[in-house]
């Protein structure tokens, strides 16, 4: 027999014991296998015939001029070869050679034979089985009734058993092929479809892999067999796996089924649900475990995205939430606090005290604001920047916020690198990484930013989880050190809110969320590569664009104002008494309107009065937009100058796109007020655009 694969049955015992006349040939008509039967009815032993040609043994007797039995015999076999399917010859005279310690020379014998062909995984015949079946005694009971014409129907009845008993064997054999190709076609089957499968017996030794674990691992399916399917478990899932396998087993459960790591041939883990049911017999007793395992992991890993994707929400609607009353308050408390500087001065005692109050406000309002940019709700003013020239002129900031002790390097890989984004949020995604990777260095710690572009198609998009985004140019904004660096799974966490690795007290976890809410909003990404001890590297990307930037006229504000009529339109009346003494300190006359209709009726009772309206946008009734949608009518020349607590996309619900519009972001201090309110009449620029 052809030597056993690994991991496959050995079935050479159940061949030797069966009980027909077996003999295996391979494409070459050589001897390859015989079994017991067949050695015992044609006179021969194992070892003079295997791996010799089936004529050399089985010649034709040289005493019989009419022998044709190795003629017919090799016609049906290449037929067999030709047409892949078998060939069942009529009854052979085939003489067999006595062996010389019987006295040599040829017995007359009959014979029926059949060829069936073994065809391997491809449909190339690898073994021919050569079944035959002595009928003998048949031939001469026929010859006997023919030549005495006695005891007719007694040697009738014993030849009609015996051909009966060579139809009956003929029909086993087919049955046997046919269970062969069979079981060949489950195989088959194993081996095509994409899932991991493996059988254990009841105590869950392996007993069998497909194809596919094979592929997987790039293991052998020996070492599979000797091993099984557990040490290729990720640690972390090792324990609840195997408790749960144990004890399926010992209780014999419906069913097993568990999602885990398997570790992959490149070394790389996938997410797999492992699934197994027992096969018992008849009395419920389990005989064995059929199991698969599927790749599951792209579905996991898109899970894990919508399950940030909803954390995303939840942070946006909580910090949106609070914006608008935090800022309000805040903003309130800033004015008092201001009013109360100024109403002390400098040398009172108590001033250090009014000071540190205004600073946690500030401290409370930039929580606020960066929770807000996480979620991607800030307010955002985007035009066209040059990312080389945003870094040029903030490096000044940069070197001394990263100090002495440590080296800051600018490399440009392009010449010209523009995006379209808000200057002062790259700004700020700057400013946060470098600080950020000063804060991962000690003395003599290098850091470096680099700008380039780069182009992705939708397949590299892909790879990166950024399916929503269109294919095309990025610029690059890269601050890389060489620090300490990070796991893998706190690099998976740096852009979480609160999420920080230092001390408390020392940060809040909210820089790195920052800057990928700012990123994401300006319809780029971040990513973060890093290994422990090897520093880290952040790469920003934001969507190139061709249009050279444009420099914007410089606009003086006017510091005080010189009896201007300003009108305040604000639903809060503390926040509206601020703005009023804020204004009427700053030599500005100002009104008050509660709503958008009291300032509308104001206006149309007063016309030419007004040279400034300062609305917030959210208000109860005609809101802040609506206010201008009437005054473009009947004022088209009055500019209105927008505040608001809400968030940018709370803002552009209700139809005010701020990047085109006079705005100035709650909460703000008695002095951006003033500047505002002085930009906005030295612009002039009318109503805004819807």
């Amino acid at each position: 027999m052809s030597q056993i694969q690994p991991g496959s049955p050995d079935f050479s015992p159940v061949f030797d014991a069966t009980p027909g006349n077996y003999l295996l040939l391979d494409p070459h008509l050589t001897i390859a296998g015989v079994n017991q039967c067949y050695l015992t009815a044609t006179m021969t032993k194992r070892e003079e015939i295997v791996g010799r040609s089936l004529f050399e043994i089985f010649p034709d007797n040289p005493d019989d001029p009419s022998a044709d039995g190795v003629r017919n015999l090799r016609a049906s076999l290449q037929r067999v070869l030709t047409e892949k399917r078998p060939d069942r010859m009529p009854v052979q005279h085939y003489d067999i050679r006595r062996p010389e310690s019987e006295g040599g020379g040829f017995e007359e014998r009959y014979w029926s034979p059949l060829n069936t062909p073994v065809l391997d995984e491809r449909g190339e015949i690898r073994y021919i089985i050569h079944w035959v079946e002595d009928v003998t005694e048949f031939v001469r009971l026929k010859r006997q009734v023919a030549e005495q014409h006695v005891w007719k129907e007694e040697v009738q009845t014993r030849a009609a058993k015996i051909e009966a008993e060579v139809y009956l064997r003929g029909e086993a054999v087919e049955a046997h092929r046919q269970l062969f190709e069979t079981a060949r076609h489950y195989q088959f089957l194993a081996d095509l479809v994409p899932q991991l499968i493996w059988i254990t017996d009841s105590a869950g030794s392996p007993e069998y892999f497909n194809q596919r674990w094979l592929d997987f691992t790039h293991c052998d399916r020996a070492s599979l067999l000797r091993d099984g399917w557990q040490p290729m478990i990720h640690a972390e899932d090792q324990a609840k796996t195997l408790e749960l396998w144990t004890e399926s087993m010992r209780t014999g459960a419906d069913r097993f089924q568990i999602q885990h790591r398997l570790r992959c041939h490149d070394g790389s883990y996938r997410w797999m649900l492992t699934t197994a049911l027992p096969y018992r017999d008849g009395g419920r007793r389990v005989l064995k475990w059929f199991g698969s395992a599927t790749d599951i992991h792209d579905k996991v890993m898109a899970d894990e995205r919508l399950q940030h994707a909803q954390r995303l929400q939840a942070a946006g609607q909580l910090a949106g939430g609070v914006a608008h009353e935090v800022n309000n308050m805040m903003t309130i408390v800033l004015g008092c606090g201001d009013f109360a500087l100024k109403a002390l001065g400098t040398d009172h005692p108590q001033s250090g005290e009014v000071h540190e109050m205004m600073k946690a406000a500030t401290r409370a309002s930039d929580v606020t604001r960066q929770l807000l940019a996480y979620s991607r709700q800030q307010v955002f003013r985007m035009s066209v920047l040059d990312l080389n020239e945003v870094v040029h002129e903030l490096m000044p900031a940069l070197t001394r916020l990263v100090g002495s002790d440590r080296q800051l390097a600018v490399r440009h890989v392009s010449a010209e690198v523009w995006a379209r984004a808000d200057r002062g949020q790259v700004e700020q995604v700057l400013i946060n990484l470098v600080a950020n990777a000063r804060d991962a260095t000690g003395t003599d710690g290098l850091i470096s930013i680099e700008t380039d572009s780069v182009v992705f198609d939708q397949e590299q998009l892909r790879e990166r989880h950024e399916d929503d985004l269109s294919p095309g140019r990025f610029a690059r904004l890269v601050v890389r050190d060489n620090g300490a660096g990070m796991s893998p799974v706190v690099a998976a966490r740096v852009f979480e809110p609160f999420f920080t690795t230092k001390p408390v007290g020392q940060g809040t976890g909210l820089g790195l969320s920052m800057v990928y809410g700012i990123v994401k909003q300006s319809g780029g990404f971040a990513e973060v590569t890093s290994r422990e001890g090897d520093g880290a590297v952040v790469e920003v990307y934001l969507p190139a664009v061709s249009v050279e930037p444009s420099a914007e006229p410089v606009l003086s504000a006017r510091g005080r104002g010189t009896g201007e009529h300003i009108l305040v339109v604000e639903d809060d009346p503390q926040v509206r008494a601020i703005a009023r003494r804020t204004l009427q300190e700053a030599g500005y006359a100002v009104y008050e309107a509660i709503t958008g209709l009291a300032a509308s009726n104001f206006i149309a009772s007063h016309p030419d009065v007004i040279n400034l309206v300062v609305s917030d946008v959210v208000m109860p009734g005609v809101n802040g937009r609506e206010l201008a949608d009437q005054l473009r009518v009947t004022n088209p020349g009055l500019p209105i100058l927008f505040m608001s607590g809400y968030p940018g996309t709370e803002i552009e619900r209700r139809g005010l796109q701020v990047d085109r519009t006079t705005f100035i972001q709650k909460p703000f201090t008695p002095d951006a007020l003033v500047a505002a309110v002085g930009g906005a009449l030295a612009r002039q620029p009318g109503v805004p655009q819807r």
